[in-house]
């Protein structure tokens, strides 16, 4: 007897274990507002019109390489972001490399205004950005 009383049990526990329920989401309630996209300030190279070929020796020269990956560049550095995944805009390049920033030198002293928008159009270009 208690034998069958263990095998009956055994089962009605073995019955719900391959049992499938419906399982809903539970929902999520958002409280205040989502973070702002990062603005990047207006720097002199912005205003310029930058030159993607002059932009890949800038690269090259500068030793952002040492630092980035960028396909374009066969870059595969791994201190700062990777460009090809971040797809950063024109703005935020140019303000980036003159301004630096986290563990990013400025380059402001060491590249003229120009040279800043040509690197700023080439990693623009070599994401699939659209350069102004």
């Amino acid at each position: 007897m208690r034998r069958a009383v263990l095998i009956v049990l055994s089962c009605g526990v073995l019955a719900g274990c391959g049992a499938e329920g419906v399982v809903s989401p539970t929902p999520v309630t958002v409280i205040g507002k989502a973070p702002a996209a990062p603005t990047f300030p207006i720097t002199p190279a912005f205003k310029l019109k930058g030159d993607p070929t002059a932009g890949a020796k800038v690269f090259g020269s500068a030793g952002c390489a040492s630092c980035h990956t960028l396909a374009a560049a066969h870059a595969t550095g791994t201190v700062g972001p990777n460009l090809d995944q971040l797809k950063p805009n024109y703005r935020a390049v140019t303000a980036q490399v003159t301004n630096g920033g986290a563990a990013m030198p400025s380059f402001k002293k060491t590249l003229s205004t120009q040279q800043i928008a040509d690197v700023a159009a080439y990693v623009v270009k070599s994401t699939g950005g659209t350069v102004p």
